[in-house]
């Protein structure tokens, strides 16, 4: 479906977000695998997942960033019904 060429693209991009110069690895990992939880994309979650554990983030860490997540996409519903019933 998606050609080698734009999976390549797609790979280089990601290094360079990785490799980002500003943040830690541990951060940008954890910034991953916070967006995949919100998003619920669940083989980029299971990706990062395996990536802290690798890196050595406690379950702990893991734990606050899913709650992070879930605050996110809770806010987002919150914000979407909000809207809707203003417009009724």
């Amino acid at each position: 479906m998606i050609s080698p060429e734009q999976n390549e693209a797609f790979e280089k991009f990601l290094a360079t977000v990785k490799d980002n110069g500003v943040l830690d690895e541990e951060t940008t990992t954890l910034a991953f695998l916070c967006a995949s939880l919100a998003i619920r994309c669940r083989h980029c979650a299971e990706r990062f997942i395996k990536q802290a554990k690798d890196q050595g983030i406690s379950e702990e860490k893991m734990g606050a960033v899913a709650a992070v997540a879930m605050c996110v996409r809770a806010g987002s519903a919150r914000s979407l019904a909000l809207e809707l019933v203003e417009e009724q």
